[in-house]
């Protein structure tokens, strides 16, 4: 992230469309719950990468056809904001290793150090086999 901070106390971060990106997993998990909410984020994740926010969303609406108004209301509007700040909250607080970015990984309030913190798709997938 690299802020600017003006004269009239406004500022700009070249981090605004990672919080984009951010706000609507946790818009999706928050009207989904964790469970539901997997395949989409996978989805979006894979597609955000070339073709950015709108054309992902648009591509995995298809796992979420009658909640996509729901998570769509949430992502423009203050309650993603709110999910945005909670999830800085509980970055700032884990454990053992407190990091300043956003995780790859957080389960349970606990990250592993950063180094061990990027898990592949199939290995969440294999985690939530166990689940059920």
């Amino acid at each position: 992230m690299n802020p600017l901070v003006y004269l009239d106390r406004t500022g700009s971060s070249d981090h605004s469309l990672e919080c984009d990106a951010n706000r609507l997993p946790s818009c999706v998990i928050n009207v989904l719950k964790v469970k539901g909410a997997l395949p989409s984020i996978v989805c979006f994740e894979r597609n955000i990468q070339h073709y950015g926010i709108e054309h992902a969303m648009k591509t995995f609406s298809a796992f979420i056809r009658s909640q996509y108004r729901q998570i769509r209301q949430c992502y423009d509007g203050p309650r993603g904001i709110q999910l945005q700040r909670e999830a800085a909250q509980k970055t700032m607080s884990t454990r053992p290793n407190s990091i300043v970015e956003v995780p790859y990984l957080l389960i349970n309030d606990y990250t592993p150090s950063v180094d061990m913190n990027n898990l592949k798709a199939s290995a969440i997938g294999q985690m939530d086999q166990i689940d059920t």
